[in-house]
């Protein structure tokens, strides 16, 4: 079974896929063993994981820093099942997934495939572009997080005032 794996930088907006055998797991992330090498701060060196149970391609978050499976944020260690509509997202990154076709006895309906090609920066931007990452990421942190980045912002300008004087 192969798996199609197609990954859209925020900074660049350039695309890069990879096909990939699911005969065992496949792992994502900043570690020489990516099948997408992915650079950029907040990608852990294993950051996610796709695996096979049955028919089923299931994602698993492996990081400290967050994986998201269309806007939401997946608990860690934890594997979720994928559909051939689902968004992935990780720290200046959007992956998508193209589930193995199943035999045409079990589904009537084909599945559009993702498109390997290269995408401009102005197409991203279209798309919603680096503020809509920041938008998603807001939108899924806690209010503990949300304190926890406040105070981590006030002591950062009291020692920087402190500094100045």
């Amino acid at each position: 079974m192969e798996l199609l794996i197609s990954v859209l930088s925020d900074e660049s907006g350039t695309r890069t896929s990879a096909r990939c055998g699911l005969d065992s797991a496949v792992t994502l992330g900043r570690g020489p063993d990516s099948a997408v090498p992915l650079d950029g701060s907040g990608i852990s060196r294993d950051h996610l994981r796709f695996h096979k149970d049955g028919d089923t391609i299931f994602v698993t978050d492996l990081s400290s820093n967050g994986t998201w499976l269309n806007s939401r944020r997946l608990a860690r260690d934890k594997a979720h099942p994928l559909t051939p509509a689902d968004a992935i997202r990780i720290p200046g990154f959007e992956i998508r997934v193209e589930l193995p076709e199943k035999p045409a006895s079990e589904s009537q309906s084909a599945r559009p495939a993702i498109p390997a090609t290269s995408v401009t920066p102005s197409e991203h931007l279209q798309t919603g572009g680096p503020l809509h990452a920041v938008r998603n990421f807001s939108a899924s942190l806690s209010k503990v997080e949300i304190l926890l980045i406040a105070l981590a912002l006030a002591t950062f300008i009291l020692v920087a005032l402190y500094l100045a004087v």
